[in-house]
Formats: C-alpha cells, sequence, structure tokens
C-alpha cells in the first residue's frame, strides 16, 4: 500500500507522540510504585520498632540468643510479642507460625547476632552492613562499663523486602492510579492526532507550494514567487527563499537573452541594409560601379565582419571556451610593440598616445595573446570615444603584490551612474560618447571576461583628463 507524503508525515508524528507517551506513562508508573514500596517499607519498619525493644530486652535478660535459635522456642516467644495479632493468647502455638498469626509474613524477618551470623530467619551474607539500610534495625543494649552506661549493638534485624503490594486500599489506589494515567494517555492520544495533523500540514504546504512553483517554471513562468512566512525561520522558509531568488535569477536570464537577440539582431540589421541598399543601387545601375562605391561597400563588410567576430569572441568567452594558455608575460615589452602599432591611427586624428610605467619589467601568470587582446580592445575603444586632438594616456604601476594599469583619456566623459554599465554588452553612450567607426560595443564586455580569467578586477571611474580611466588590476 503506497502512501502519500501527507499520510506519511501525520504517520511519523503520531507514531512518535505515541511511543513518547507510552515511555512517560510507564516511567510514571514505575517510579510511582517504586517510591509507593519505599514509603510502606519505612512505614513498616517504624512498626518493627517496638519488636527491635523487645528483642534488646530478652538479650539483656538472656545475655545471649540461644534460646531463640530453636524454631519451637522462637515461635512461641514471637507468639507473644508485637508482632503477634493476639498476643498473650492460651490458644497452644504451632511451630511454625501460621502465616496469619502475625501482621508481618515471618518468612520476611531475620535476626543477625554481633558475629554477623544468622540466628533465626533466611540465611543473610556474611556482612549485614552490605543489606541496605532500608531493610535493617538495630538491636541495642545497655552496658555499665567504666561507671558509665553505654549502648552497643548487639545484633541486627532484617526485613526481606516485599515484593508485592498485599494492602487492599493501597492495591485499589494503585488501580485508580493507572486508570488515571490511561484516561490521560488517551486524552493526550487525542491531542496527538490533532497537532500530528497540523505538523503534517504545517510542513506539507511550503512544500507544496515549491513544488506548484518548480512546475511553473519548468513551462517558462519565472515570474512565480513563493509567499514567506515572516514569522518563520526554518529550513522550508530558506528553500523558499532560495526558490524566490532562482526564479528572480531565471526572470533576468531570460530578459538578458532576449535583450542580447534584440541587439544582435539589430547590430546585424543596420550594415546588412546598408549593403543591400548600395548593391541594389549598383544592380538597378542608379549609382555607377566605381572604387569608391566598392570601397564603401568593402568598409560595411569589414564592420560587419568585425561585429561577427565579436560575437564569436565574447560567445566563447562566456562558455569558457576561449583557449588560456597560462604563462609568465612581460608586459612592459608587450604594451610598447602594442602602442607604436595604433600610434599612427590616433596622430591621424591629433590624439597624443601617452605611455608612462614605474618599471621595467611587470611580469604576470597569464595568457600572452589574450592580455595583448584587453589592451588592444581598451585602445580601440578610447580611439572610437575621444574627440580630435585629445588625450590618450595608458599607465603600468608594479604594486606589492598587483599590476595595475590604467587606460584613460580626454573629452566627452560619461555621466557617474554609466560607468559601471560600460561594460555590459552592446551598451553605448551615444549621447556623449558618438560612435566613430561603427562600435557595436562589445569591446569592453570581452576585456571584463578577459580580466576575470585572470583572477583580476576591471572597472571604470572618471579620468581627470576629462574623459574616462579603465583600471585593470591583475594579480602578480
Amino acid at each position: 500500500m503506497k502512501f502519500k507524503l501527507f499520510e506519511k508525515l501525520f504517520l511519523l508524528f503520531f507514531s512518535m507522540m505515541l511511543l513518547l507517551l507510552s515511555l512517560v506513562i510507564v516511567a510514571v508508573h514505575f517510579n510511582f510504585q517504586k517510591g509507593l514500596t519505599a514509603y510502606l517499607q519505612k512505614i513498616e519498619l517504624q512498626k518493627l520498632e517496638p519488636f527491635a525493644l523487645e528483642l534488646s530486652e530478652f538479650y539483656q535478660v538472656e545475655q545471649n540468643w540461644d534460646k531463640l535459635r530453636n524454631e519451637e522456642a522462637w515461635s512461641t516467644w514471637v507468639a507473644n510479642s508485637s508482632l503477634a495479632k493476639n498476643p498473650n493468647s492460651s490458644l497452644p502455638v504451632q511451630s511454625p507460625l501460621p502465616s496469619d498469626a502475625t501482621w508481618i509474613d515471618m518468612r520476611r524477618i531475620s535476626i543477625i547476632d554481633e558475629n554477623n551470623e544468622t540466628v533465626i530467619g533466611i540465611t543473610i551474607p556474611p556482612n549485614p552492613f552490605n543489606f541496605s539500610t532500608e531493610y535493617k534495625l538495630a538491636i541495642s543494649s545497655k552496658i555499665l562499663q567504666d561507671d558509665k552506661i553505654k549502648t552497643t549493638t548487639i545484633g541486627w534485624l532484617i526485613v526481606k523486602p516485599n515484593p508485592i503490594i498485599t494492602d487492599l486500599l493501597l492495591v485499589n489506589f494503585m488501580e485508580s492510579q493507572l486508570q488515571g494515567y490511561l484516561w490521560i494517555m488517551a486524552f493526550a492520544l487525542l491531542l496527538s492526532l490533532f497537532l500530528a495533523f497540523l505538523m503534517a500540514r504545517q510542513i506539507l504546504l511550503p512544500l507544496q507550494n515549491i513544488t506548484a512553483g518548480m512546475r511553473l517554471l519548468a513551462t517558462g513562468n519565472f515570474s512565480i514567487q513563493i509567499p514567506i512566512s515572516k514569522k518563520s525561520h526554518d529550513e522550508l522558509v530558506i528553500l523558499a527563499k532560495d526558490f524566490n531568488i532562482l526564479s528572480r535569477a531565471l526572470a533576468q536570464s531570460e530578459q538578458a537573452r532576449q535583450q542580447w537577440l534584440a541587439d544582435i539582431s539589430h547590430e546585424l540589421r543596420t550594415p546588412l541594409a546598408v549593403l543591400r541598399g548600395e548593391i541594389e543601387a549598383l544592380v538597378d545601375g542608379i549609382r555607377p560601379t566605381t572604387p569608391e562605391r566598392l570601397q564603401s561597400l568593402e568598409h560595411e563588410v569589414l564592420s560587419l565582419t568585425r561585429l561577427v567576430d565579436d560575437l564569436y569572441q565574447l560567445s566563447l568567452s562566456d562558455l569558457g571556451a576561449l583557449d588560456y594558455q597560462f604563462n609568465p608575460v612581460e608586459l612592459v615589452n608587450h604594451f610598447k610593440i602594442l602602442i607604436v602599432s595604433f600610434k599612427h591611427r590616433f596622430v591621424s586624428r591629433q590624439i597624443k598616445l601617452q605611455f608612462e610605467t614605474n618599471t621595467t619589467n611587470a611580469t604576470v601568470n597569464g595568457d600572452a595573446m589574450r592580455l595583448v587582446q584587453l589592451l588592444s580592445n581598451l585602445l580601440e575603444n578610447s580611439y572610437r570615444y575621444t574627440n580630435d586632438n585629445g588625450i590618450c594616456r595608458i599607465t603600468l604601476l608594479e604594486k606589492t603584490d598587483l599590476i595595475i594599469i590604467y587606460v584613460e583619456d580626454s573629452a566627452p566623459s560619461v555621466a557617474i551612474e554609466e560607468l559601471p554599465l560600460l561594460f555590459e554588452r552592446f551598451h553605448r553612450v551615444d549621447k556623449s560618447r558618438h560612435r566613430q567607426t561603427g562600435g557595436a560595443g562589445l569591446g569592453l564586455a570581452i576585456c571584463h571576461n578577459i580580466v576575470k580569467a585572470h583572477n583580476g578586477k576591471i572597472y571604470a571611474t572618471a579620468s581627470e583628463l576629462g574623459g574616462v580611466r579603465i583600471v585593470v588590476e591583475l594579480p602578480k
């Protein structure tokens, strides 16, 4: 037979409550019975104190226990003691005494002399002191020694524990107590049924909400959010919070994916539309086929090629598929060679290209080709978005455990709130930094992934030259 989760939880809670209640009832009843037995034993010992005094008087008269060692003499003496139900009776004394002749079962009575030897009754271990004090009474005698009366122990009255309670009133009292325990247990079981139902439902309800939410996530509904109780802080609440975080992350990922596709289609549409228009004009004879027209088409093809190459590089970087071969790389010489290759382009727009460093040997553990690509993208970004007659300055500083690279340029600048967004894909601040050569806004996103692969940091701040400063921190 298969049980649902609710039924399993309900049976589990109920079984635990039933077991706990049973153990409590058994423990309470056992403790009550043990305490009652000890109480009756103490009362019994108090009732035996007159008998112990009679034994003491017997010893003072006889000066020994010899007469009581005989079973018949012992029965005769007990029949006239405080143990007898009818002392001083004229009826003949039987030996041994019948069980109803005394108020206590004589088979439980023993007398031990001062040498720890049994006088009469059950055999006791050699050392009576091993017997619990709750089941023995000292038999004392007063003697004259050095003109002083001293009390000395001449024996022990041992009472064997009574394993069962025979008093009718006490038996009835114990039965009434047990019935009370059973009624309490029945009430507690009903209460446990109710509590087990509430607890199982309390645990199952958040799980049902999470299960329903997972089904909606599987269908593509990433807007689902599970309600969370502010009063509770258990593991199920934590699980629900994690589910909501996952849902928001999936929603953001889906939104980014849609935005990514929209941006790609937009960036591809522009050069393709220009190419199509130019080619149609040439085919229809609207424009003559001249070297200038073909050069314009080539320029658009090159722009489209750069965009596709950037998309390919960025997709590989996102997937972690870019090939990185880490080796010690000396940055100063690599940067100087790269700056020389860019210098003629900057000169064509009267932009000063400067390089400064505080070291001649800045070595990091990285991929030389990717690090050159990093600086190349930063220089390309600065070239595109710096006004003519401006400045672009590259600074390489060696710190204790870092190599810091600054790439900063002159106006135009970017609003402070826009700076963290520069490394997002297709992000351009066209209102202030006009695109000069058709860049798609992917260069800085690729730089971010390269720096991340080298366990470094990259961020943007305002430059004192009037433009933007890109800061790259690489571990040595």
